[in-house]
């Protein structure tokens, strides 16, 4: 049986059709002319717009998605500036959908730029069931916690006065081991409570917090033979957030990374602001980007996407709620977390932290 490639006539064929091309996609494409007139939708801008091609074209873009302002309001910053614009989980209503991620690039024809290319699509990515699912059992978490946390404070004070009294290094031993074992157990109970809590946001200086959780793990970078990369944008202003929660996010990160590379490695912290914007009280605004690379044996594709559900891990002694927590943290910030990890394993990690600026940027 002779295998098909491209040189068989119906791929040529199809490669010289790029129209096909362009309808076999799952974004909604739309070319729109200098005057925002659109010129061009494909298949799945059809379904997306709930009309016929011959419907749309002709059209002003702001006739067109009257409720999605925030795109007319870029395309025509796009061909006036002949520069690209996307924006993530965008509270956008077209046809039933609410919210959407979307891209605006200026196209040229024979070096004269003729428009706007708008690819949408449906914001899929965030599962908003898994994240209910997790607030409210980081809420039975923290309650059970707070139930807990007093009698067992009771149980160490009882212990201790007992130690006191007891001059019978057998009973006493006994006693030591209950204070220890108190204290433990306290220490899990006090890291439910942190995570229940919501954060206090405020402007701070990310630099400053990645610092302070670089200062926390040097003795286990040391040990561990790990070098850190530090490649900090200067002129990143101030972001909203909490700085003991996003020092708990940046902890749990370096310990993943740290356990990941055994015989050591680099360690890479970068930030600069995001190429992409979100759109916050009306107003188009960037995130500021961190991203957190490690070189240790990297994640297979298929297990990046259960990574930040709770409970799932893949270690002897993981609790699975590292990244989950951090996820909901970054989450409670407004922003976003996503893992990448290459096809080959052992060519590591990267960890991209979206938080929003303290004021606008744009």
């Amino acid at each position: 049986m002779r295998c098909s490639t491209l040189t068989d006539s119906r791929f040529q064929k199809s490669l010289k059709d790029p129209v096909a091309l362009i309808n076999s996609l799952e974004d909604a494409i739309l070319l729109v002319d200098r005057k925002t007139s659109v010129i061009f939708i494909n298949k799945t801008g059809e379904e997306l717009l709930g009309g016929s091609l011959r419907e749309g074209i002709g059209k002003r873009l702001a006739e067109l998605l009257p409720d999605a302002k925030v795109i007319v309001k870029l395309a025509r910053k796009a061909t006036r500036e002949l520069r690209s614009f996307s924006a993530k989980d965008v509270e956008i209503r077209i046809n039933g959908m609410s919210r959407v991620d979307f891209r605006i690039s200026p196209f040229f024809v024979e070096n004269r730029n003729e428009g706007v290319l708008i690819s949408i699509r449906e914001n899929i990515s965030i599962v908003e069931r898994e994240d209910l699912s997790f607030d409210s059992l980081v809420y039975l978490l923290g309650s059970i916690a707070h139930e807990i946390k007093n009698p067992l404070g009771g149980i160490k004070g009882a212990a201790q006065l007992l130690r006191k009294r007891i001059s019978d290094n057998g009973y006493a031993e006994y006693l030591n081991l209950i204070i220890r074992e108190t204290d433990r157990l306290n220490s899990v109970l006090q890291s439910y409570l942190t995570m229940s809590r919501r954060p206090v946001l405020h402007p701070i200086n990310v630099h400053e917090v990645i610092e302070k959780a670089i200062s926390i793990m040097n003795i286990s970078l040391k040990d561990g033979s790990i070098s850190i990369h530090r490649l900090y944008d200067p002129s990143l202003p101030k972001v909203i957030g909490d700085e003991g929660k996003l020092l708990q996010v940046f902890v749990n990160i370096m310990k993943n990374s740290i356990e990941a590379m055994p015989k050591g490695g680099h360690l890479g912290f970068a930030t600069k602001p995001s190429d992409e914007y979100v759109v916050q009280n009306r107003q188009m605004k960037r995130w500021a980007v961190i991203s957190v690379s490690d070189t240790g044996r990297g994640i297979p594709k298929s297990e990046i996407p259960k990574i930040f559900l709770p409970f799932y891990t893949k270690k002897k002694k993981g609790t699975g709620l590292g990244l989950a927590l951090s996820k909901k943290i970054i989450k409670d910030h407004s922003g976003f977390i996503r893992a990448e990890s290459p096809s080959d394993q052992g060519k590591g990690t990267v960890f991209h932290i979206y938080i929003p600026f303290a004021s606008s940027v744009t």
